[in-house]
C-alpha cells in the first residue's frame, strides 16, 4: 500500500452572511473559521469490492472510513469477509484491472454528488498515472442520472457500474481520503468544479457571446415529496413583484440547471439540492437560503457560498419540525421583502 498526500491540511476562513444579527451569530460563529485536513490517496493492490464495502483478505482489512460516513459493526464486516471469501471458493468473482473508488454511503445523491464524490475524483486524478485505463467504480442506481453521465465526460473518465451484491477482485486500486466532513469543502476544488463545468471564471460566456448574468431565479420545492413552504403562493407572488423566475428543477436536465445558473445573479431557495446549482453561478453573484428556524446544524449552503465568493443572506422560517430533510415551513412574507430589498440596494 502505498499513501500519497496531494492537498495539504489548511483552514478554511469564510466571510459572514451578509444580513446576519447579532440574535443570529450563533448559527454561523463555529463555521467561520474551520480545520480542512490533508487529503490523499492510497494504492492498493488487490481489493475486493461488495456493495460499497472495500477490503483487503490479504491481512483482513477493511476501508470503511474511507466509503462510509459513519462506523461500520464489526459483525457487519465479518459478514462482508465472509461473502468475499465464499465468493472466491465458487469462482463467482469477476476481475476488474485497474479502478478509482472515489464515493460513500451517502454520496449518490445531487448535492453530494458534487460537493463530495467529484471533488474525490479530481483528487485522484491528481494522483492517477494517465498511462493507465482507470475505472471510475459506482454503485449501479447512479447509471440512471445524466449529472453522473457528464461529469464523466467532462473529466473524461469511464464509468463502471458495480452490480448489487457482485464481488468484485480488483488488481490496482486509487483510494482517495474524504475532502473534509461533509457541508464543508476544498475552496480550490470548488472553484475547479465551477470552471470544470461552466469554463468560466468571473464572466459568462454563452454561444460564443460574454455577458453578464442578469437572472433572479427562485426554486420552488413543491413538486417535492417533502420540505414545502406552506404559503409558498403568498411567496412566489412577492417574487414576482421584483422579477423573479419560478422554476422547479426536477423538470430539468443537468444541462440546462448549468445554463440556467450561469445566467442568474440572485438566487432564493429553501434549503435543499436545488441550491447546490450556485456551484455554477460567478462569483459576486448572491444567493438568499430560505432556512428552517430550528436548524442550527445544516450551514453547508452558507459555506459553499463564501468557498465560491457568492454573497450569502438567509431567512430563518418557522417549521413544523426539528427535522430540516422533512420540515414544511411558513415564511414571514415581510422578512423576505425586507431581505429582497437589502440584496437590490446591494446592486446599486
Amino acid at each position: 500500500m502505498k499513501k500519497q498526500e496531494i492537498i495539504e491540511a489548511k483552514t478554511a476562513k469564510r466571510k459572514p452572511a451578509k444580513n446576519v444579527t447579532p440574535k443570529d451569530s450563533n448559527l454561523f460563529a463555529h463555521e467561520l473559521e474551520k480545520k480542512i485536513p490533508s487529503v490523499f490517496v492510497l494504492e492498493l493492490s488487490t481489493i475486493y469490492l461488495l456493495n460499497g464495502y472495500l477490503l483487503d483478505l490479504s491481512d483482513f482489512k477493511s476501508f470503511n472510513s474511507y466509503t462510509h460516513t459513519y462506523p461500520i459493526s464489526k459483525k457487519r464486516d465479518t459478514l462482508n469477509f465472509g461473502k468475499v471469501i465464499l465468493s472466491n471458493l465458487l469462482s463467482k468473482t469477476k476481475e476488474i484491472e485497474n479502478a478509482v473508488f472515489a464515493i460513500d454511503d451517502w454520496s449518490d445523491g445531487y448535492f453530494h454528488w458534487l460537493t463530495d464524490t467529484v471533488p474525490r475524483i479530481l483528487v485522484a486524478q491528481k494522483a492517477i498515472n494517465h498511462q493507465e485505463n482507470k475505472e471510475l467504480l459506482l454503485p449501479k442506481k447512479l447509471e440512471k442520472y445524466d449529472f453522473t453521465q457528464i461529469t464523466g465526460k467532462k473529466l473524461n473518465q469511464e464509468l463502471y457500474f458495480y452490480e448489487e451484491n457482485q464481488v468484485y477482485k480488483i488488481k490496482k486500486l486509487i483510494l482517495p481520503s474524504h475532502i473534509a466532513d461533509s457541508g464543508n469543502y476544498d475552496k480550490e476544488l470548488m472553484k475547479e468544479i465551477r470552471r470544470l463545468f461552466t469554463n468560466v471564471v468571473g464572466e459568462n460566456i454563452n454561444n460564443g457571446k460574454k455577458h453578464n448574468p442578469n437572472k433572479k431565479i427562485y426554486i420552488s420545492r413543491q413538486k417535492s415529496r417533502y420540505r414545502k413552504i406552506n404559503n409558498e403562493n403568498q411567496v412566489q407572488e412577492l417574487l414576482k413583484k421584483y422579477n423573479y423566475e419560478i422554476h422547479y428543477f426536477e423538470d430539468y436536465s443537468f444541462q440546462k440547471q448549468i445554463e440556467l445558473m450561469q445566467q442568474t445573479s440572485s438566487l432564493i431557495g429553501l434549503h435543499g439540492a436545488g441550491l447546490t446549482n450556485m456551484l455554477f453561478m460567478n462569483p459576486n453573484t448572491k444567493i438568499l437560503e430560505i432556512r428552517n428556524q430550528e436548524d442550527k446544524h445544516n450551514n453547508c449552503y452558507f459555506s459553499l457560498a463564501s468557498d465560491l465568493e457568492i454573497d450569502y443572506y438567509y431567512l430563518l422560517s418557522k417549521g413544523d419540525s426539528s427535522e430540516t430533510h422533512t420540515v414544511n415551513v411558513d415564511v414571514d412574507i415581510e422578512k423576505l421583502e425586507q431581505i429582497i430589498l437589502a440584496m437590490l440596494d446591494m446592486e446599486k
